[in-house]
């Protein structure tokens, strides 16, 4: 019997290495990928101002990153000792608000360099609604669990998105004419918008991207399609009922791995992954022969892994 689709997303017209710089931005769906991406060796940067939700907030990160701007001192707010930025997610804090940033305009210009020289960028929109503080007359990628009458909650409209990426994906080629862009939606449920809501919202996001897609430099993974349209089952979701599991965040990564990597990059993953297991393992003599032959086998998959580094095939 079959239990699911086992759909076969369309392969890309352009292949990802393990020489290639990939960055990556979007929700945390696309911090799932990007740690397969680092576990396999490849060179990635996430998310430079944390976890972003809507499109609205990440246009805001490359927008900054592109015109390499200072944090403004306003999006600065104090909670509990600590100091955070509208801008970013909760994971971005110091206890010292020159510090932050110090640190966000030092990671803000790492985020340009490497972004001058990605060949890939990969967006993962989360969810259409925003939140924009009334006084600050700005969405904000995080409301810090600031009361709620200081924001407006509002929904994005396809056409909207659609001209800010348009413009955004032109400045982004002017500073690389090599990069290609990646898009997917997230299949995170956000439930605490309502189920309704949450639908209404993922179609914002899937029509905004396919418009989006029609850029020759632009190319749409189906993420969300694979979990909600070809696994299609809750037993793939975490308790929360939201999350997608470890089983199925594995099943769009290979999906993915088919979609985007040659078989040369493929073959090195599956000694990269030997190689993982084999460190991951802790004898419990580490004098004993068992403990050698471990030590033995990592040194062996070290020497194969850097053979094949050294053909110049990725």
């Amino acid at each position: 019997m079959q239990f699911h689709l086992n759909y076969r997303p369309t392969a890309s017209n352009f292949k990802i290495a393990h020489s290639d710089d990939v960055f990556l931005l979007g929700s945390c769906f696309s911090e799932n990928i990007h740690q397969y991406l680092h576990n396999y060796k490849f060179k990635t940067l996430s998310n430079p101002n944390g976890i972003l939700f809507n499109p609205a907030s990440i246009a805001a990160c490359l927008k900054n990153i592109l015109h390499q701007s200072d944090l403004n001192e306003k999006y600065v707010l104090e909670r509990d000792g600590l100091f955070y930025s509208y801008l970013h997610h909760s994971s971005v804090s110091d206890s010292n608000k020159k510090e932050l940033l110090k640190k966000i305009n030092r990671d803000n210009l790492a985020a340009f360099s490497f972004l001058k020289q990605a060949k890939v960028l990969i967006i993962t929109f989360g969810s259409a609604y925003t939140f924009d503080h009334r006084e600050l007359d700005a969405s904000v990628a995080n409301c810090h669990k600031q009361k709620g009458t200081l924001f407006l909650k509002k929904l994005l409209n396809v056409h909207d998105i659609v001209t800010e990426y348009s413009h955004l994906i032109r400045k982004l080629l002017l500073l690389n004419p090599e990069l290609k862009m990646v898009f997917t939606v997230s299949p995170v449920k956000y439930l605490k918008d309502g189920v309704v809501e949450n639908n209404l919202s993922k179609s914002v996001l899937l029509l905004a991207v396919h418009e989006l897609v029609k850029n020759e430099h632009c190319f749409y993974f189906p993420a969300y399609e694979l979990v909600n349209d070809d696994l299609r089952d809750y037993r793939f979701y975490k308790p929360d009922m939201a999350h997608p599991n470890e089983q199925a965040v594995e099943y769009v990564w290979n999906k993915f791995a088919d979609c985007f990597f040659t078989d040369p990059t493929k073959i090195l993953n599956k000694e990269i992954q030997k190689l993982n297991l084999a460190l991951a393992h802790k004898p419990t003599n580490a004098t004993s022969d068992e403990a050698k032959k471990l030590q033995e086998f990592i040194l062996k998959q070290k020497y194969i892994i850097q053979k094949l580094f050294e053909k110049n095939e990725f």
